[in-house]
Parts: structure tokens; C-alpha cells; sequence
């Protein structure tokens, strides 16, 4: 372990308040290891893994993110998928592996987010092919 990973460590150990330690906790394990892109990804899950309760789970994602599991998930995934699907070293992927990929369940799903947010799709399809 490196001294700036064990100064971290007790940092957020001894001297972060709880608040904080779970902010630490949650966005080591949702964004660093990329659980939103997991298949199986959902709250009773997530509060497992962390070791909270899905109520403090959802607290500390309100208070830091200011939306709800599915939304930030379903945001992260997209952004992975966007990202994926402009690479060019996928070019030769079917788009439905590409979504697979991304942690959604189904087509299915990930057609049910693009219609839920259209306005927000069309802004991300305007600033990269305009």
C-alpha cells in the first residue's frame, strides 16, 4: 500500500465523519470498480457490499448525487455505453452486444431509458454529430 493510499485509509477510517466514509465507500465501489455496469446491479445489493443499510445507501447518494439508485446507475451505464459505442475498436460489435456490455438487462431496457430521457439522447446526438 502506498503512503497517499494509507494516509486515505486513515483519513477516512478515524478522522471522516460517517457521512463521509460511506461517500468514500459508495463511490470506490460504484464508480472505481464500475458496479453500475453489473447486470444484478440494485440498492439491496449495493448496501450489502458496503455493509449499510439501503436506507443510509440511499441517503448518502441523495445528499451527494441528488437522485436515486436506478438514476444514477441508469446514467452511468449510458455514459459507458456512449463511450463504447463511439470507440472505434467496437466497430465490429452488434449495438445489442454493446448494450449487453453496459450492464443493462435487455434491449429492452435500454430502449425504455433512451424513451424516458429523449430530450437528453437528442442533446448528446446534437454535440457529437453536429
Amino acid at each position: 500500500m502506498t503512503i497517499s493510499n494509507s494516509i486515505k485509509l486513515f483519513y477516512i477510517k478515524y478522522l471522516a465523519k460517517k457521512e463521509s466514509r460511506n461517500k468514500y465507500l459508495f463511490e470506490h465501489h460504484f464508480f472505481t470498480n464500475r458496479y453500475y455496469l453489473n447486470h444484478s446491479a440494485n440498492e439491496l445489493n449495493m448496501s450489502f457490499i458496503l455493509n449499510m443499510t439501503v436506507s443510509e445507501l440511499n441517503e448518502t447518494i441523495l445528499h451527494f448525487y441528488e437522485q436515486d439508485f436506478k438514476a444514477l446507475c441508469d446514467m452511468y451505464r449510458f455514459k459507458h455505453f456512449w463511450e463504447e459505442f463511439t470507440n472505434p475498436l467496437n466497430a465490429g460489435l452488434s449495438v445489442q452486444s454493446i448494450i449487453s456490455s453496459c450492464g443493462f438487462s435487455s434491449t429492452e431496457d435500454f430502449n425504455t431509458l433512451i424513451a424516458d430521457h429523449k430530450e437528453a439522447s437528442k442533446d448528446i446526438l446534437k454535440r457529437n454529430f453536429s
